[in-house]
């Protein structure tokens, strides 16, 4: 009994300790974890505030990610001044996404490959604009960012304030009016915005054209276009209850309602056709748009089809689009660059392409057998070339710097010394001048851009003057299934590059006798829509280095067939199959009916 007494009051002194350190723990728990049963099965503390907020997708639950692996912030901290410090209110901002967005286990590969894209440098309009303006020596410069422009010069300056507002690498809503719905990374175009503040702003795969017309309803125009809008010249008419009408744009433009693009009449968006790793890039830093696409009409309308490695990003879309369900006996399409549509494959021996918007199926047309895509002399048209009846074309403009005004510079986010204004000469929603692009295809051209500078100084009278004319080829967006008949592009001054006017033969010599007298406007010696005279001088610069107008051996040889097309309008005629044959036998035939005209040389 005496030991166990002894061994009892012993063990009292580290009872009382033991239930002392308990006591210690207990008062200094943080308190909230009292009040927050389950706490611990949380990701963060952020969910025990903002319980009610809903998920951003799908693909994003909040129960399983939390808050801060996108927002940042300190996630463990019971307070909310402590919780917040180094938050952010949109994670997919690409000056910070590389911690949000772009962790290793989430998006990594994407946020690198945006970050590179065309749609975030706008190398493309920073460097075609500097060649323009006589200040680079080439229009190729994949190393340029427009927000890091420094603003040394009229074309920098130009760029800055008038050209910076439309690239996603830029904050959103940091601007007045459309400026500020453009930018913000990845937002940009995946975040649908909700009105109640407990809604979080959904992600969505989904996006319709809006988001893409937000940034191209100007310049190039092809979100317009596409849905069958035409920039008019501004004045709103006709008036609809007293007032403008209602087709008004952003900026006060109005439009006028055009047929629309094939596609579009069949219930297509951009996201349709265009892949994810254009859109967004590839990684690869490009100088050009075009460089940065991977399709081709091609790949839909004469369709083929391949199995994707388990590691393309076609299966993620998959994943995350519902509306998109491949037959389980077929395969993906695919581009000549080995990408891959997610929407487009056969089934029961039908190309089919699925809406992404609905799930609507769509049976695709194929083309292998059309005799005019296929025939002689055709292996350099482009599909645009012939079913692009139309292209937006904007002549003339006119770029006025004022000294004395300020204006927002939209890189430094600065009103700051120097005004531009921009006019035009006029607008055209009509067939294209035809020329030889990058990739030595025939395609449309259109002005890009035409301008006409003048700097003025402090007096307001005109300090310097230059103008610059230069046209560039360009997929206008306006598909029609009818196309010109051979007669209107063989025999068209203005298809041929030789500008809009009466196409006239002297004495084996052609000329033409333009529409719209430019020595009387005021706007220079040679038609606006002309890209090149009969004899080959080119009258204008091209935006791309290797792009041109037709030399004049082709122009002869584009033009002579007209004089066959009087009677011999069809493409499967014979004499199509070998025209120079053709030809030779014109010349030593006697016999032949069409021997009564000798004018074909």
């Amino acid at each position: 009994m005496a030991n166990a007494r002894s061994l009892k009051y012993r063990a009292t002194p580290f009872a009382a300790l033991l239930l002392f350190i308990i006591a210690l723990l207990i008062l200094f728990q943080p308190q909230n974890d009292q009040s927050m049963p389950g706490y611990k099965e949380l990701p963060d503390r952020c969910i025990t505030c903002h319980a009610d907020v809903t998920d951003m997708s799908a693909a994003h639950p909040n129960a399983a990610l939390g808050c801060a692996v996108c927002h940042l912030g300190n996630p463990d901290a019971a307070d909310e001044k402590n919780a917040h410090a180094g938050m952010v209110r949109n994670p997919s901002d690409l000056h910070w996404a590389h911690q949000t967005c772009g962790k290793s286990q989430c998006h990594p590969n994407l946020t690198h490959a945006v970050k590179n894209s065309i749609m975030t440098s706008n190398a493309g309009i920073a460097a075609s604009t500097l060649y323009q303006w006589d200040e680079r020596a080439t229009p190729d410069d994949s190393a340029l960012v427009i927000d890091r422009l420094p603003d040394t010069s009229l074309a920098t300056s130009h760029l800055r304030k008038l050209c910076a507002g439309c690239h996603i690498n830029k904050r959103e809503n940091d601007l007045p009016g459309e400026f500020g719905r453009r930018g913000g990374g990845c937002n940009d175009c995946h975040l649908v915005r909700e009105d109640d503040p407990k809604q979080h702003p959904r992600f969505t795969v989904q996006m319709d054209i809006t988001v893409c017309e937000k940034c191209h309803n100007r310049s190039d125009r092809t979100a317009l276009s596409y849905q069958g809008k035409f920039e008019s010249e501004g004045y709103g008419t006709p008036y609809e209850q007293g007032s403008t009408n209602f087709n008004e744009l952003s900026g006060g433009r109005y439009f006028y309602h055009i047929p629309a693009d094939v596609h579009f009449r069949a219930g297509m968006v951009c996201i349709d056709c265009h892949l994810a790793e254009e859109v967004m890039g590839d990684g690869k830093r490009y100088s050009h748009l075009e460089e940065q696409v991977k399709i081709d009409c091609a790949d839909c309308h004469r369709l083929q089809t391949a199995w994707p490695d388990s590691a393309a990003l076609v299966w993620k879309i998959l994943q995350v689009n519902n509306n998109l369900r491949l037959p389980a006996d077929s395969a993906f399409a695919q581009t000549s660059d080995g990408y891959f549509y997610a929407n487009v494959f056969w089934e029961a021996g039908r190309a089919v392409l699925i809406r992404k918007l609905d799930g609507k199926k769509l049976e695709i047309p194929q083309t292998n057998h059309k005799r005019q895509c296929a025939m002689p002399g055709h292996e350099r048209l482009s599909c645009q070339s012939c079913h692009s009846a139309y292209t937006p074309q904007c002549y003339g403009c006119h770029d006025v710097y004022d000294p004395t005004r300020k204006q927002l510079d939209k890189v430094s986010y600065e009103e700051t010394d120097g005004h531009w204004s921009e006019g035009r000469s006029y607008l055209r929603f009509e067939k294209p001048p035809l020329g030889i692009d990058t990739r030595n295809r025939v395609l449309p051209f259109a002005p890009g851009c035409q301008v006409y500078m003048t700097e003025l100084d402090d007096t307001l009278g005109i300090k310097k003057q230059k103008t610059w004319l230069t046209m560039a080829p360009f997929d206008p967006h306006a598909t029609r299934t009818a196309v010109p008949q051979c007669i209107d592009c063989h025999s068209d001054p203005k298809r041929l590059g030789l500008g809009n006017g009466r196409l006239v033969l002297r004495n084996g010599n052609l000329s033409v006798i333009p529409i719209y007298n430019t020595q009387k406007a005021g706007l220079g010696e040679d038609d606006l829509e002309k890209m090149v005279d009969p004899d080959g001088r080119v009258t204008q610069r091209m935006s791309r280095l290797t792009a041109r107008p037709f030399k004049p051996d082709e122009i002869e040889n584009i033009y002579r067939v007209s004089y066959c097309l009087v009677c011999h309008d069809r493409a499967e005629d014979v004499i199509y199959n070998d025209f120079e044959k053709s030809v030779r036998r014109y010349k030593s035939d006697n016999a032949l009916p069409c021997r009564q005209d000798e004018s074909v040389n």
